[in-house]
Protein backbone atom coordinates (compact mmCIF):
# COMPACT_ATOMS: atom_id res chain seq x y z
CA UNK A 1 0.00 0.00 0.00
CA UNK A 2 3.20 2.22 1.11
CA UNK A 3 3.86 1.65 -2.42
CA UNK A 4 0.96 2.84 -4.26
CA UNK A 5 0.64 5.73 -1.76
CA UNK A 6 4.75 7.34 -3.51
CA UNK A 7 3.31 5.94 -6.86
CA UNK A 8 0.12 8.27 -6.81
CA UNK A 9 1.61 10.86 -4.88
CA UNK A 10 4.60 11.10 -7.73
CA UNK A 11 2.26 10.85 -10.39
CA UNK A 12 -0.20 13.89 -9.08
CA UNK A 13 2.98 15.76 -8.72
CA UNK A 14 3.94 15.45 -12.04
CA UNK A 15 0.30 16.01 -13.17
CA UNK A 16 0.29 19.13 -11.30
CA UNK A 17 3.86 20.06 -12.95
CA UNK A 18 2.55 19.24 -16.30
CA UNK A 19 -0.44 21.71 -15.82
CA UNK A 20 1.47 24.50 -14.18
CA UNK A 21 3.80 24.60 -16.78
CA UNK A 22 1.11 24.38 -19.52
CA UNK A 23 0.07 27.35 -17.64
CA UNK A 24 3.17 29.36 -18.03
CA UNK A 25 3.39 27.77 -21.60
CA UNK A 26 0.14 29.99 -22.40
CA UNK A 27 0.81 32.95 -20.51
CA UNK A 28 3.85 33.49 -22.92
CA UNK A 29 3.20 36.63 -25.18
CA UNK A 30 2.58 35.74 -29.11
CA UNK A 31 5.36 37.72 -31.18
CA UNK A 32 5.66 40.54 -31.21
CA UNK A 33 4.68 41.43 -27.64
CA UNK A 34 7.24 38.44 -26.05
CA UNK A 35 10.08 41.23 -26.92
CA UNK A 36 8.66 43.39 -24.76
CA UNK A 37 8.08 40.77 -21.88
CA UNK A 38 11.42 38.96 -22.01
CA UNK A 39 13.21 42.35 -22.47
CA UNK A 40 14.92 43.66 -19.11
CA UNK A 41 15.59 47.55 -18.28
CA UNK A 42 18.80 47.47 -19.88
CA UNK A 43 17.68 45.85 -23.19
CA UNK A 44 16.32 49.66 -23.59
CA UNK A 45 19.13 51.80 -25.33
CA UNK A 46 17.53 55.14 -26.08
CA UNK A 47 16.22 56.76 -29.19
CA UNK A 48 19.64 58.60 -29.83
CA UNK A 49 21.13 55.42 -29.97
CA UNK A 50 18.55 54.20 -32.83
CA UNK A 51 19.16 57.36 -34.38
CA UNK A 52 22.81 56.95 -35.50
CA UNK A 53 21.27 53.93 -38.28
CA UNK A 54 17.89 55.34 -38.44
CA UNK A 55 18.38 58.61 -39.36
CA UNK A 56 16.03 59.76 -42.34
CA UNK A 57 13.14 57.74 -39.91
CA UNK A 58 14.11 59.74 -36.77
CA UNK A 59 13.85 62.64 -38.43
CA UNK A 60 10.36 62.07 -40.14
CA UNK A 61 9.51 61.33 -36.72
CA UNK A 62 10.09 64.22 -35.23
CA UNK A 63 7.37 66.09 -37.17
CA UNK A 64 4.71 63.18 -35.84
CA UNK A 65 2.18 64.02 -33.12
CA UNK A 66 3.51 60.66 -31.53
CA UNK A 67 6.56 62.31 -30.62
CA UNK A 68 4.63 64.41 -27.88
CA UNK A 69 3.51 61.49 -26.14
CA UNK A 70 6.25 58.78 -26.24
CA UNK A 71 8.97 61.52 -24.88
CA UNK A 72 7.56 62.08 -22.00
CA UNK A 73 10.02 61.03 -19.45
CA UNK A 74 7.46 59.47 -17.16
CA UNK A 75 6.67 57.04 -19.11
CA UNK A 76 8.50 53.60 -18.18
CA UNK A 77 11.05 52.88 -20.85
CA UNK A 78 9.13 50.36 -22.31
CA UNK A 79 6.61 52.84 -24.28
CA UNK A 80 9.20 55.59 -24.39
CA UNK A 81 11.01 56.90 -28.29
CA UNK A 82 11.84 54.40 -30.89
CA UNK A 83 11.30 51.12 -28.53
CA UNK A 84 7.87 51.75 -27.95
CA UNK A 85 6.95 51.07 -31.30
CA UNK A 86 10.04 48.65 -32.31
CA UNK A 87 10.42 46.86 -29.09
CA UNK A 88 14.09 46.64 -27.07
CA UNK A 89 17.39 48.19 -29.18
CA UNK A 90 19.59 45.94 -27.33
CA UNK A 91 18.18 42.72 -28.51
CA UNK A 92 17.98 44.25 -32.07
CA UNK A 93 21.87 44.96 -31.82
CA UNK A 94 22.51 40.82 -31.26
CA UNK A 95 21.55 40.32 -34.41
CA UNK A 96 20.43 43.14 -36.85
CA UNK A 97 19.64 40.41 -39.41
CA UNK A 98 16.96 38.57 -37.44
CA UNK A 99 13.71 39.76 -38.00
CA UNK A 100 12.43 38.02 -35.21
CA UNK A 101 14.55 40.66 -33.10
CA UNK A 102 12.76 43.51 -33.91
CA UNK A 103 9.70 44.97 -34.78
CA UNK A 104 9.51 46.28 -38.36
CA UNK A 105 5.89 47.06 -39.61
CA UNK A 106 6.45 45.95 -43.07
CA UNK A 107 7.35 42.63 -42.26
CA UNK A 108 4.14 42.19 -39.74
CA UNK A 109 0.91 40.30 -40.64
CA UNK A 110 -2.07 42.44 -39.31
CA UNK A 111 -2.82 40.94 -36.69
CA UNK A 112 0.67 41.45 -35.33
CA UNK A 113 0.85 45.29 -36.24
CA UNK A 114 -2.59 45.68 -34.12
CA UNK A 115 -1.13 43.71 -30.63
CA UNK A 116 1.66 46.35 -30.93
CA UNK A 117 -0.56 49.05 -31.86
CA UNK A 118 -3.23 48.14 -29.08
CA UNK A 119 -0.65 48.25 -26.01
CA UNK A 120 -1.31 51.80 -26.28
CA UNK A 121 -4.50 52.43 -27.93
CA UNK A 122 -6.06 50.24 -25.73
CA UNK A 123 -8.90 53.49 -25.02
CA UNK A 124 -9.61 53.00 -28.98
CA UNK A 125 -10.63 49.26 -28.81
CA UNK A 126 -9.70 46.10 -27.37
CA UNK A 127 -7.68 42.91 -29.30
CA UNK A 128 -11.07 41.08 -29.34
CA UNK A 129 -12.70 44.22 -30.41
CA UNK A 130 -11.04 44.80 -33.58
CA UNK A 131 -10.98 40.54 -34.66
CA UNK A 132 -14.55 41.80 -34.82
CA UNK A 133 -14.47 44.33 -37.36
CA UNK A 134 -14.85 43.78 -41.03
CA UNK A 135 -10.91 45.95 -41.73
CA UNK A 136 -9.65 42.99 -39.21
CA UNK A 137 -11.07 39.56 -41.28
CA UNK A 138 -9.68 41.14 -44.63
CA UNK A 139 -6.71 41.45 -43.11
CA UNK A 140 -6.29 45.51 -43.14
CA UNK A 141 -3.68 46.22 -41.02
CA UNK A 142 -3.50 49.47 -38.78
CA UNK A 143 -0.65 50.61 -40.93
CA UNK A 144 -2.41 50.49 -44.26
CA UNK A 145 -4.40 53.43 -43.60
CA UNK A 146 -1.53 55.39 -40.56
CA UNK A 147 1.62 56.43 -40.99
CA UNK A 148 3.72 57.50 -37.76
CA UNK A 149 6.36 58.75 -39.79
CA UNK A 150 5.44 62.10 -40.66
CA UNK A 151 7.57 64.04 -43.29
CA UNK A 152 7.97 67.34 -42.22
CA UNK A 153 7.19 69.83 -45.55
CA UNK A 154 4.13 68.78 -47.88
CA UNK A 155 6.64 67.62 -50.88
CA UNK A 156 8.42 65.18 -48.66
CA UNK A 157 5.34 63.84 -47.87
CA UNK A 158 3.98 63.90 -51.43
CA UNK A 159 7.08 61.83 -52.35
CA UNK A 160 6.80 59.63 -49.47
CA UNK A 161 2.94 58.98 -50.51
CA UNK A 162 4.01 57.71 -54.10
CA UNK A 163 5.56 54.49 -52.44
CA UNK A 164 1.64 52.88 -52.76
CA UNK A 165 -1.13 55.83 -51.29
CA UNK A 166 -2.39 57.50 -54.53
CA UNK A 167 -3.04 61.47 -54.50
CA UNK A 168 -6.23 62.81 -53.44
CA UNK A 169 -9.45 61.56 -55.47
CA UNK A 170 -11.10 64.96 -55.09
CA UNK A 171 -8.63 68.25 -55.43
CA UNK A 172 -11.27 69.87 -52.05
CA UNK A 173 -10.82 67.11 -49.97
CA UNK A 174 -9.28 68.21 -46.66
CA UNK A 175 -6.40 67.61 -44.77
CA UNK A 176 -5.77 63.96 -43.49
CA UNK A 177 -6.07 64.10 -40.15
CA UNK A 178 -5.42 61.23 -37.06
CA UNK A 179 -1.85 60.12 -39.16
CA UNK A 180 -3.36 59.21 -42.41
CA UNK A 181 -1.79 58.76 -45.35
CA UNK A 182 -3.88 60.44 -47.31
CA UNK A 183 -7.52 62.10 -47.44
CA UNK A 184 -10.54 59.67 -45.98
CA UNK A 185 -12.07 59.16 -49.10
CA UNK A 186 -9.26 58.83 -51.45
CA UNK A 187 -8.01 56.17 -48.70
CA UNK A 188 -11.18 54.05 -48.48
CA UNK A 189 -11.57 54.23 -51.85
CA UNK A 190 -8.30 52.12 -52.83
CA UNK A 191 -10.73 48.93 -50.84
CA UNK A 192 -13.90 50.43 -51.54
CA UNK A 193 -13.80 52.01 -55.34
CA UNK A 194 -17.73 51.52 -56.05
CA UNK A 195 -18.87 53.32 -53.11
CA UNK A 196 -16.14 55.78 -54.00
CA UNK A 197 -17.26 56.20 -57.65
CA UNK A 198 -20.89 56.67 -56.41
CA UNK A 199 -19.70 60.20 -55.57
CA UNK A 200 -19.30 61.16 -58.88
CA UNK A 201 -22.71 60.85 -59.87
CA UNK A 202 -25.04 63.36 -60.29
CA UNK A 203 -26.64 63.74 -56.88
CA UNK A 204 -24.39 62.67 -53.49
CA UNK A 205 -23.42 63.81 -50.28
CA UNK A 206 -20.91 66.62 -50.05
CA UNK A 207 -18.25 64.07 -49.65
CA UNK A 208 -16.22 65.41 -53.14
CA UNK A 209 -16.99 69.45 -52.07
CA UNK A 210 -14.90 68.41 -49.00
CA UNK A 211 -17.94 69.15 -46.35
CA UNK A 212 -18.21 65.45 -45.12
CA UNK A 213 -15.99 62.74 -44.76
CA UNK A 214 -16.32 58.65 -44.50
CA UNK A 215 -15.69 58.82 -40.62
CA UNK A 216 -19.12 60.85 -40.46
CA UNK A 217 -21.08 58.00 -40.99
CA UNK A 218 -18.34 55.22 -40.47
CA UNK A 219 -17.59 54.21 -37.23
CA UNK A 220 -13.88 53.04 -37.89
CA UNK A 221 -13.00 52.29 -34.81
CA UNK A 222 -15.82 50.26 -32.91
CA UNK A 223 -15.11 51.55 -29.49
CA UNK A 224 -16.22 50.19 -25.85
CA UNK A 225 -19.44 52.59 -25.50
CA UNK A 226 -20.66 52.19 -28.96
CA UNK A 227 -20.37 48.42 -29.17
CA UNK A 228 -23.14 48.74 -25.87
CA UNK A 229 -25.67 50.13 -27.71
CA UNK A 230 -27.18 49.50 -30.90
CA UNK A 231 -27.56 51.27 -33.54
CA UNK A 232 -29.77 51.64 -36.58
CA UNK A 233 -29.04 53.31 -40.07
CA UNK A 234 -31.92 56.16 -38.88
CA UNK A 235 -29.78 57.38 -36.35
CA UNK A 236 -27.02 58.04 -37.87
CA UNK A 237 -28.92 60.16 -40.93
CA UNK A 238 -30.83 62.35 -38.74
CA UNK A 239 -28.02 63.48 -37.00
CA UNK A 240 -27.75 65.89 -39.86
CA UNK A 241 -31.30 65.44 -41.29
CA UNK A 242 -33.32 65.81 -37.84
CA UNK A 243 -36.41 67.13 -39.64
CA UNK A 244 -36.98 63.17 -40.65
CA UNK A 245 -36.16 62.10 -37.15
CA UNK A 246 -40.16 62.26 -35.73
CA UNK A 247 -41.33 60.79 -33.58
CA UNK A 248 -44.59 61.01 -35.70
CA UNK A 249 -48.05 59.37 -34.55
CA UNK A 250 -47.83 57.46 -38.29
CA UNK A 251 -44.87 56.67 -39.07
CA UNK A 252 -43.80 54.86 -42.39
CA UNK A 253 -42.05 51.67 -41.25
CA UNK A 254 -38.93 51.88 -43.43
CA UNK A 255 -38.25 55.29 -41.74
CA UNK A 256 -38.78 54.39 -38.28
CA UNK A 257 -35.62 51.84 -38.72
CA UNK A 258 -37.17 48.53 -37.37
CA UNK A 259 -37.70 46.89 -40.72
CA UNK A 260 -36.13 46.27 -43.82
CA UNK A 261 -32.65 48.80 -44.64
CA UNK A 262 -34.48 52.16 -42.95
CA UNK A 263 -33.30 54.93 -45.01
CA UNK A 264 -31.79 52.92 -47.41
CA UNK A 265 -34.76 51.10 -48.23
CA UNK A 266 -35.20 54.43 -50.80
CA UNK A 267 -31.84 56.17 -50.86
CA UNK A 268 -28.51 55.31 -52.04
CA UNK A 269 -26.16 56.83 -49.31
CA UNK A 270 -23.14 57.70 -51.28
CA UNK A 271 -24.65 59.32 -54.59
CA UNK A 272 -27.51 58.15 -57.70
CA UNK A 273 -28.65 59.57 -60.33
CA UNK A 274 -31.95 60.79 -58.88
CA UNK A 275 -32.97 63.55 -56.91
CA UNK A 276 -32.55 63.11 -53.07
CA UNK A 277 -30.08 59.90 -53.47
CA UNK A 278 -33.55 57.94 -54.52
CA UNK A 279 -32.73 54.30 -55.71
CA UNK A 280 -35.98 54.78 -58.30
CA UNK A 281 -37.41 58.56 -59.08
CA UNK A 282 -40.70 57.17 -60.26
CA UNK A 283 -44.00 55.07 -58.56
CA UNK A 284 -41.75 52.23 -59.24
CA UNK A 285 -40.01 53.49 -56.00
CA UNK A 286 -42.84 52.79 -53.90
CA UNK A 287 -44.24 49.95 -55.71
CA UNK A 288 -40.99 47.48 -54.37
CA UNK A 289 -43.15 47.31 -51.55
CA UNK A 290 -46.45 48.12 -52.08
CA UNK A 291 -46.77 46.10 -55.31
CA UNK A 292 -50.88 45.85 -54.59
CA UNK A 293 -51.19 49.15 -55.80
CA UNK A 294 -48.85 48.99 -59.35
CA UNK A 295 -52.01 47.85 -61.42
CA UNK A 296 -55.18 49.76 -60.13
CA UNK A 297 -53.04 53.14 -58.78
CA UNK A 298 -52.20 55.60 -61.07
CA UNK A 299 -50.76 59.10 -59.36
CA UNK A 300 -48.42 60.24 -61.87
CA UNK A 301 -44.95 60.09 -61.98
CA UNK A 302 -44.16 59.42 -57.98
CA UNK A 303 -46.84 59.10 -55.31
CA UNK A 304 -45.27 62.60 -53.37
CA UNK A 305 -44.62 65.17 -56.00
CA UNK A 306 -48.95 64.74 -57.04
CA UNK A 307 -49.47 66.03 -53.83
CA UNK A 308 -50.95 63.02 -52.57
CA UNK A 309 -48.34 61.64 -49.81
CA UNK A 310 -46.53 63.90 -49.40
CA UNK A 311 -45.23 63.17 -45.76
CA UNK A 312 -43.61 60.32 -47.02
CA UNK A 313 -40.97 60.12 -43.92
CA UNK A 314 -44.34 60.18 -41.38
CA UNK A 315 -47.15 62.25 -40.17
CA UNK A 316 -49.18 63.61 -37.27
CA UNK A 317 -52.25 63.99 -38.89
CA UNK A 318 -52.88 61.18 -41.49
CA UNK A 319 -52.53 57.30 -41.07
CA UNK A 320 -52.20 57.45 -45.35
CA UNK A 321 -49.13 60.01 -44.80
CA UNK A 322 -50.91 62.68 -47.07
CA UNK A 323 -50.41 65.51 -45.05
CA UNK A 324 -47.74 66.61 -42.51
Amino acid sequence: MRRWRVVTVALALLWVGAISAGKEQKKAPPFPLNLFAQATPDAYIGEKECAQCHRVPAQTFNASPHALYVRDPQLPADKRGCEACHGPGETHLEDVKDQRKVISFARLKPKEVALVCLRCHADTMRLAQWHRTAHARSDVACTDCHQIHRAKDKGAQEKENSKGVRAPFFVTAPEPKALLKTDEASLCGKCHQRELNEFRLNFHHPVPEGRMVCSDCHDIHPSKASNKRVKVVKDMCVTCHAEKAGPFAFEHDPVAGWTGDGCMECHRPHGSPNPRLLRAFSRGLCNQCHTDKGNNHYPGQSCWNVGCHVAVHGSNSDVWLRSP
